[in-house]
């Protein structure tokens, strides 16, 4: 049986995406506790300053969603891992098959980035309340079923969806984020956040960045600034000796042994886009 806590901190985990920020809004509506939110900001580079979280996103994060949050008396920790995507890129593999190579593109279901980058700081942020318990507010609504089941409590941390006690629906979140002009511009272009790249063949003739364009202007600073940033990962391309060339969800290490050189040009899966363009020669992703 769990242990039961006399007087646990209440904070709610936000990536300011829709589910969590009506997380925080229902938290204030019905007079839960809450001490704090904390967000978990995933870096790309360092050194350079690049976030690895979605550009419009990260902006209105700070320019918008937390200075709207403190009117509303919510305290906002921003978390980060000391280690970035590029670290990991770096990284050299100890033992198996491809010891000493780079571990290169992170790959699905053996990616390291969300363990390392996302989850460990919030851990490390949630252990100066151990003594105390936690009781953290997840972003998971009423009909996510699968995610609901999997929610479970881990030692000095309970878990607790506001969305499933008030019976809110993923459209409700969004819904309750617009009535607060909370709703990231993200949902613009793509029905949820998160981090990671992904290659076409030619930007702009995908989908995703003719309704960006749209919706934005064909010189948005968001994509303008990609432009800047598309060298660096471009660099990271020509690293021959890496365990991984390329990435898919079903791919595995001994797939990528046999890749041919990678000729690519890059932009983000930051923007989501959606692979409608002529066939190109391969596809990776970073996640």
């Amino acid at each position: 049986m769990a242990k039961v806590y006399d007087d646990p901190v209440y904070i709610a985990s936000c990536s300011f995406g829709k589910d969590s920020i009506a997380t925080i809004l229902l938290a204030l509506e019905h007079g839960e506790p809450l001490d704090a939110a904390v967000f978990s900001e995933v870096m790309f580079d360092h050194s350079r300053n690049i976030s690895g979280e979605i550009p419009e996103h990260i902006e209105w994060v700070y320019s918008v969603a937390i200075p709207r949050l403190a009117e509303l008396g919510v305290k906002v920790d921003v978390v980060r891992s000391e280690k970035d995507y590029v670290t990991l890129f770096h990284t050299i593999i100890q033992s198996g098959t491809h010891k000493g190579m780079k571990r290169g593109w992170l790959m699905g279901g053996k990616c390291n980035a969300n363990r390392d980058l996302k989850l460990q700081p919030i851990h490390r942020y949630y252990k100066q309340y151990r003594e105390r318990g936690v009781v953290q507010y997840v972003g998971i609504a009423i009909d996510e079923p699968r995610r609901l089941a999997r929610m479970k409590d881990k030692g000095y941390i309970r878990k607790v969806s506001l969305l499933e006690k008030y019976g809110y629906t993923e459209a409700d979140a969004w819904r309750k984020c617009e009535e607060y002009g909370l709703l990231s511009p993200l949902y613009h272009t793509a029905h949820r956040g998160g981090s990671g790249f992904a290659r076409t063949a030619a930007f702009p003739y995908s989908a995703t960045y003719a309704k960006s364009t749209r919706t934005y202007g064909a010189n948005c600073r968001y994509y303008r600034r990609w432009k800047i940033r598309v060298p660096r990962v471009l660099s990271m391309v020509e690293h021959f000796h890496k365990s991984s060339k390329r990435w898919t969800t079903t791919t595995t290490h001994s797939d990528y042994s046999n890749t041919l050189k990678i000729k690519c040009l890059i932009c983000c899966r930051f923007l989501r886009i959606n692979l409608r363009v002529p066939k190109c020669d391969v596809m990776f992703a970073l996640q």
